[in-house]
Order: structure tokens, then C-alpha cells, then sequence
């Protein structure tokens, strides 16, 4: 992408045993990563775990931890990991940190919340549950892969909890989750011929490349910069926007195969879907 962010050596190194984890043991599912068994699942997540990805971004400063769920948005992971991964920066204090410790699967939300069913612990602006004491109904949630459900009821314990953290790095995975898309369109750009020139090559798929592209670094640049006056449901709102007209386009730049199951383009869009669900 265009910022140029400084990263610094430790970060490097786990960021690229990130990507080395998540190339060997997600990226194979492809376009059929929803259709994966909840023991593979539970098998990624606990390797996530054991890198210590989810300590570090407990301790993580906020720009650290906003790259690292780009990414996990790229690789379009279990959904029970982004949420974990979302919520790890979110508990503050020395019961985030036991949490985290303990290994705990955490799902976050409001009044409507996915992954009850795999989470062990709910985190909400009500404060913090614990799955079994959560009374809930499962509603129609846009991404099949992921069951909603509606809380009715709870044992809320209060906690310190940063919402505005979550607001911030759901925003980050939404972008990840459009980076992920608009790459593949600029590969495909690239290597699609018609009428004897790659169609990249044309103003009218050129300049919708370039204008997503331009897109996505301001709304990164809102979070990664942190000197901006919008608030983080501001943020959050624009990140969407611009993730889902990018994601949109890059379904549209792929002709006919874009709207099949064929491409995981479709994916990205059902979960940047949830994401806006369940924290707007």
C-alpha cells in the first residue's frame, strides 16, 4: 500500500510468522475456507494462540496491533479468531492480561453477537459474560459461516473494557478485508486479456483500481496516523464505506467469475457485512 509505515524488527518477525502460519494452515482452503470443519477451526486458533499472537496485541500499541488485523482481514480468518484478535487490545488491565493468559475464545458486539456458540467469553459495552450464563436467541446473520445470535439475557460482570479499540481494529480488519480484494483485482487486471490488451490496461478499469486504491490509504491513514479529529465510529463508518464499494468493484472488475463461489471475493463481503452488523 502507499503509507509508508515504519515497522519495526520485532513486529517484522511476527508479522511474517503470522503470515507463515497462516499461509500453510488457512490459505489452502481458498474460496472454501467457510465450508472448513470447526476442529480445523479450533486447530488454528489454538496455533495462533501458541505464536502468542493474541498476548501481543494485549500489550501491543495501537499501531502494531491495527497491522497485524489488516492482515488477519487479508487471510480472511475464522471468525472466531478476528474476534479474539479484536477483542485481545480491548480488555485493559491486569483481568484483560488473566484472560488472555487463560487461552479464552472472546467474541465482542452489542446487543447482537456472533460466535456464542465457539467463544467462551462475550464482550459487550454492558461488560463481560461468560457464554453459559448468556440467555440468547439465533437470528439471520449475513454471513452464513458465522451464527447471530440476539442476547437477551446475561450475567454482565463490569470490566475495563475499550470500545473505541474495537471500533478501531474492526475498522483495520475491514480494510484488510478490502486490501485482500482489490490485490487480487490488480493481479487479475493484469493478467485478463480482451480485444488483444490486459483490461487493466483500459481508463474505466484503470481509474476504479486507482480510486479504491486512494480509498483505502485515507481511511488507513485515520487510524494509523491516530492525529485524526473524527471519532471512531466516524472511522469505523468510512472504513466500511470504502471497504464495501471496494470490495463491490472488485467483484464487478472480475465479469461473470466474480459473483461465483469460485473466488472468496463474496467472503470478504459477508464478513465485512457481520463486522458492520454487529458494532454500527
Amino acid at each position: 500500500m502507499i503509507l509508508n509505515i515504519e515497522i519495526r524488527e520485532e513486529l517484522e518477525l511476527i508479522i511474517n510468522s503470522l503470515k507463515e502460519l497462516l499461509d500453510r494452515e488457512w490459505a489452502i482452503f481458498g474460496s472454501k475456507k467457510h465450508n472448513v470443519d470447526s476442529s480445523k477451526i479450533n486447530e488454528l486458533f489454538n496455533k495462533i494462540k501458541e505464536l502468542g499472537i493474541y498476548q501481543y496485541l494485549n500489550q501491543a500499541n495501537p499501531v502494531d496491533a491495527y497491522l497485524i488485523n489488516e492482515i488477519l482481514g487479508q487471510y480472511l480468518v475464522p471468525s472466531i479468531v478476528a474476534f479474539t484478535s479484536m477483542a485481545s487490545k480491548a480488555i485493559l488491565g491486569e483481568e484483560g492480561k488473566e484472560i488472555i493468559e487463560k487461552g479464552y475464545a472472546i467474541s465482542v458486539g452489542s446487543n447482537i453477537v456472533p460466535d456464542i456458540d465457539k467463544a467462551d467469553i462475550v464482550l459487550t459495552p454492558y461488560g463481560i459474560a461468560f457464554t453459559k450464563e448468556i440467555s440468547a436467541s439465533e437470528v439471520k446473520s449475513p454471513d452464513p459461516s458465522v451464527r447471530l445470535f440476539n442476547i437477551a439475557k446475561a450475567n454482565w460482570k463490569k470490566a475495563d473494557i475499550d470500545f473505541n479499540s474495537i471500533k478501531l481494529i474492526a475498522s483495520s480488519q475491514m480494510i484488510g478485508h478490502a486490501m485482500a480484494c482489490l490485490n487480487k483485482t490488480i493481479d487479475y487486471a493484469k493478467n485478463r486479456v480482451a480485444f488483444g490488451k490486459p483490461i487493466g490496461s483500459y481508463q474505466a478499469v484503470k481509474h476504479k483500481i486507482v480510486d479504491d486504491a486512494v480509498n483505502l490509504e485515507l481511511a488507513r491513514s485515520l487510524y494509523l496516523s491516530q492525529r485524526t479529529n473524527l471519532t471512531p465510529d466516524r472511522v469505523f463508518n468510512y472504513a466500511f464505506k470504502v471497504s464495501l464499494k471496494a470490495i463491490f468493484d472488485s467483484i464487478q472488475l472480475h465479469g461473470g467469475i466474480g459473483f461465483t463461489t469460485d473466488l472468496d471475493l463474496h467472503l470478504h463481503l459477508k464478513r465485512l457485512l457481520l463486522l458492520y452488523k454487529i458494532l454500527q
